[in-house]
């Protein structure tokens, strides 16, 4: 598999039905996707929609406990699982364009260390957000990470896990190549 997803959630249906949609109407098939449930105090909800799509790219694993920290813990258990070439972190609230896995295949191909891309923040009332590899310039979700470099850095359990990863990313692997791919490929919603 080329580039597996790792989605945290919790209680958030709408959201994460629509992130799978996002992911099943991919235009390149080589993409998975591990859900991580945070505890089980929704998990046949969850399981509902997850049966619904009824894609075999989707997996799901449910943690021993509700962790409650952004979803940065069950990123980090997905992590940690994942065979994949990459893997995105990302979260049930945003979604991909259909062409995502096509435009940064050929950049995963090459094997360079990370990809990041550009995105859409509807926080920010749908701004365009020019991402770049470093803290409070880039948003989980808007980079993929190499596996066998990713499941080296933990990833913390503070808000602002994303460029925390990014910045350890740099400093461990300083001669790993990071590529950017100069287009919106994914809403944070």
């Amino acid at each position: 598999m080329l580039v597996e997803f790792i989605i945290p959630t919790y209680h958030r249906p709408a959201p994460l039905a629509s992130m799978l949609a996002s992911l099943v109407a991919q235009t390149d098939g080589h993409w998975g996707a591990n859900v991580v449930i945070d505890g089980t105090d929704h998990l046949d909800e969850i399981l509902g929609i997850i049966n619904r799509i009824d894609d075999p790219r989707i997996r799901y694993t449910v943690t021993d406990k509700r962790y409650n920290d952004w979803g940065h813990t069950p990123r980090e258990i997905g992590k940690q699982m994942s065979t994949a070439d990459y893997i995105i972190m990302t979260g049930d609230d945003n979604y991909y364009t259909p062409n995502f896995v096509q435009e940064i295949r050929p950049l995963c191909e090459v094997k360079v260390g990370m990809v990041y891309w550009d995105m859409v923040h509807s926080h920010y009332h749908y701004t365009y957000f020019k991402c770049r590899p470093a803290g409070g310039q880039i948003d989980m979700g808007a980079f993929a990470t190499r596996r066998d470099l990713a499941q080296q850095i933990k990833l913390g359990t503070d808000y602002a896990a994303d460029g925390w990863f990014v910045e350890h990313f740099k400093e461990k692997f300083p001669q790993q190549h990071i590529a950017k791919v100069d287009k919106v490929l994914f809403v944070h919603n």
